[in-house]
């Protein structure tokens, strides 16, 4: 449609998990809105009319199907083709405020769906220069009350005539902001937790054919066995190891939660609409041929996802492994993995297929405890923000470990992850090229995830992580009988930034015995000088057992982290490694986790002498010239209207000259970088990153990180810098990179002279990012 809006077309989340698709109504929807008001009890018309007159009804529709998009905005809530809400602002003259009204069906009251639109409604109010909405509501429509009091924007209430004249102001606060998070949280959350606690679930295409994903996704399901009924569908199969089946999921007897589907993709679209009509609430798509095909299976994947959110369902995969949950309560392993793994503390998502696997056997062998995996395949709609968001408050999951192959969302990940890493740790794998390394270090650090290489270092940290609690220091005594084996945790101490207590490890001596062990062991958890412990024991003839028990008996006295590696590891409470290297490196981590952990936040500070309207009228201009690469006048312009000066003109001043750089990063979203002037940073890539936004912290560690920092600080004699007015710079450019996401590049050198900062030269880019973590609520 000519001048339709497509970009206010949203698949959101309501709070009790489920999806709606929002979308500006169009002149075709008459019959779908009258409908949806043939529908609503008297009591609904009569708290949104005042009265319960049809023709009110009529005069309704026709403020919808008149909007103009700007001065009259109507909004429709879809659930497949049925319209089950509306909302729409509508301003007459010259105003700066509109009157709002919503109109939610009866069977859809109660889910959230007014807030959700109400965010909406007010991006597209503020683009339109609309300051405030006005309501007038019954004393009796406590819900929608409530909808706008408990939004979080700044609401005036006054009686009139019998009504509650309601006006809300346009501008995000931070409450706002706040309550936006929160709700997204607990729907997204939600939406993971009805597919993983799932009271009964189908197998579409399940088969009598063992080796096919069909008849083993399907035994894998009834094995543990699963708490609730399992159906198996196939439309020539009378039975599937021994279980009644049917033809279509439309022939099931029962409700069915969630569907596991392992068809070919040609049907796949007639089943997920029968699964609509069944009322299923998750999909999880083993099926391949989609975009891992290609282009023509990618046009087909996302057609699948927007049919199966037209329709309330989420999905994982598809050519994805499956779900699982270790829950007694559930006993669910939807996967291809031979056997549910043991209950534990350790939450799994993963994108590969193979790689889940894997992981899972080798958690297996280390007796690691599992909680949930998620394997998303694709990734086309639950992806690892969803699992992040779910395990904030899942209090069966103590540990989050992730395998990235792309992120969703770069920057909701970014800050996810960080909000998760605060409470429980997240260690995640994936592989970047070598160029993006210090970057990808810095700003997975700075949001607390624990960055390994390889598998196998994957579940050395979970291991430690899943036994023991955090060290509180990098004081680390080194137990053992064998010279060899003490020196070299000793070696790999050193090389990982962790201090051997005493100097040097404790050797009992090739003939120590369990008692030796045990008292060595007694001294170094009293000693506050440690702050955990290696053992290095190669038990005597009585065989690992009785070490390991003493061990263990020790360990469990004491918060002190205590590893075990020896030829003959043990399972067991401890954690324990083949190899001290291993041992010590998972240990590092933890030391660097929770220092992290002990980090001061900070804040987002308030920064006066920006000239938000000069700013406006800057990026006016720069949007309405020709090309990508705004000149270079335009830009100093910009960023002194954000209160960072320019040099004067021909004056270069002494001092020490820094490049501050602002880029979208693929990994991380839009990312700031920093470093010393000079070829030197570039030859070295002397630079910190920081993923945006950013607090004042971040900054002050960012100027800090840098090995070239000294030079600020009056190294060899130079006069020192006003650091505070470096990292003022830092966040200045932050909020611009926060502000506004139009630039896909800005950089800049500035020479810092005592106390000033002064920009000399100054370049960007203008392609606006594909994704974004700011505005009203949506699906990625």
């Amino acid at each position: 449609m000519v001048g339709y809006p497509a970009d206010r077309e949203a698949d959101v989340l309501l709070a009790d998990g489920g999806v709606v698709h929002l979308r500006p109504a169009r002149p075709d929807d008459e019959a779908a809105i009258r409908a949806m008001h043939r529908r609503l009890s008297a009591r609904t018309i009569e708290l949104r009319f005042f009265e319960s007159f049809p023709r009110l009804l009529d005069h309704d529709v026709a403020r919808v199907l008149s909007a103009d998009r700007h001065d009259r905005v109507a909004l429709l809530a879809t659930l497949g083709e049925d319209v089950v809400g509306l909302a729409y602002y509508s301003r007459s003259g010259e105003r700066d405020e509109a009157e709002i009204a919503f109109l939610i069906e009866d069977a859809h009251q109660g889910r959230g769906l007014g807030s959700i639109v109400l965010e909406h409604l007010a991006v597209a109010g503020r683009e339109a220069g609309l300051l405030r909405f006005t309501a007038e509501v019954l004393p009796g429509n406590r819900a929608m009350i409530a909808v706008f009091r408990d939004a979080g924007f700044d609401v005036e209430a006054r009686f009139d005539s019998g009504a509650i004249r309601l006006s809300v102001d346009l501008e995000p606060t931070p409450r706002s902001r706040e309550v936006m998070r929160a709700r997204e949280q607990h729907a997204e959350a939600r939406s993971v937790a009805r597919m993983l606690t799932p009271r009964s679930v189908a197998v579409i295409g399940a088969s009598r054919r063992p080796g096919t994903a069909g008849y083993e996704i399907f035994r894998r399901i009834v094995e543990p066995p699963f708490a609730g009924p399992v159906y198996p569908v196939n439309p020539t199969a009378g039975h599937v190891a021994g279980v009644l089946a049917y033809p279509s999921i439309l022939d099931v007897p029962g409700n069915v939660d969630v569907a596991f589907v392992v068809t070919p993709p040609e049907p796949i679209f007639e089943v997920i609409r029968q699964c609509a009509r069944k009322g299923v609430h998750a999909l999880v798509v083993l099926s391949s041929g989609f975009a891992e095909t290609g282009a023509e299976g990618r046009a087909r994947q996302e057609a699948l996802v927007a049919l199966a959110r037209s329709h309330g369902m989420r999905l994982v995969g598809p050519a994805c492994m499956g779900i699982m949950n270790t829950d007694p309560a559930v006993s669910l392993n939807g996967t291809l993995v031979p056997r549910l793994p043991r209950r534990g503390r350790v939450g799994f998502f993963a994108q590969s297929g193979a790689l889940s696997a894997d992981v899972l056997a080798r958690a297996v062998a280390r007796g690691v405890g599992v909680s949930v995996l998620v394997s998303a395949g694709n990734r086309a709609d639950v992806s690892g923000n969803d699992l992040l968001q779910y395990w904030l408050d899942d209090p069966s999951t103590d540990v989050v470990l992730l395998y990235l192959e792309t992120f969703g969302n770069p920057r909701k990940f970014a800050r996810l992850a960080r909000a998760v890493s605060r409470r429980k740790p997240v260690v995640a794998v994936q592989a970047v090229a070598p160029r993006d390394r210090t970057r990808s270090e810095a700003m997975f650090r700075q949001a607390g995830v624990i960055r390994v290489d390889t598998l196998g270092e994957l579940l050395d940290v979970a291991t430690l992580l899943s036994r023991t609690a955090l060290p509180e220091g990098n004081r680390v005594a080194i137990i053992g009988n064998m010279m060899s084996l003490g020196g070299i945790a000793a070696a790999a101490c050193a090389v990982h930034d962790l201090e051997v207590a005493g100097g040097q490890p404790v050797d009992l001596g090739a003939v120590a015995s369990v008692d030796d062990l045990a008292e060595a062991l007694t001294r170094a958890l009293a000693d506050p000088e440690v702050d955990a412990v290696v053992t290095a024991f190669v038990p005597p003839l009585k065989g690992p057992e009785a070490s390991g028990r003493v061990i263990e008996r020790l360990a469990a006295g004491s918060r002190k982290p205590v590893l075990v590696t020896s030829p003959g590891v043990f399972e067991g409470g401890v954690p324990s490694y083949s190899s001290p290297e291993e041992a010590v490196r998972a240990l590092a981590h933890a030391v660097r986790y929770a220092r992290w952990r002990d980090l001061p936040v900070g804040g987002v500070p308030v920064l006066g002498g920006i000239d938000r309207r000069r700013a406006a009228a800057v990026m006016s201009g720069i949007e309405s010239a020709d090309g990508t690469e705004p000149a270079a006048e335009s830009l100093l312009s910009l960023l002194d209207a954000y209160g960072i000066p320019a040099a004067s003109t021909g004056s270069v001043p002494e001092g020490v000259a820094v490049t501050v750089g602002l880029s979208d990063d693929a990994v991380f979203g839009r990312a700031l970088s920093f470093g010393i002037g000079g070829i030197v940073t570039d030859l070295l890539e002397d630079r910190s990153w920081r993923a945006l936004p950013m607090t004042d912290a971040d900054a002050a560690r960012m100027v800090r990180e840098v090995r070239a920092a000294p030079v600020l600080f009056g190294y060899g004699g130079r006069p020192p810098v006003d650091v505070v007015a470096v990292e003022n710079l830092l966040m200045r450019l932050a909020r611009i990179g926060t502000d506004l996401p139009q630039f896909s590049e800005l950089r800049l050198t500035a020479v810092c002279a005592g106390d000033r900062v002064e920009v000399l030269t100054v370049r960007g880019s203008l392609t606006p990012p594909t994704e974004l973590d700011e505005g009203p609520r949506r699906l990625d």
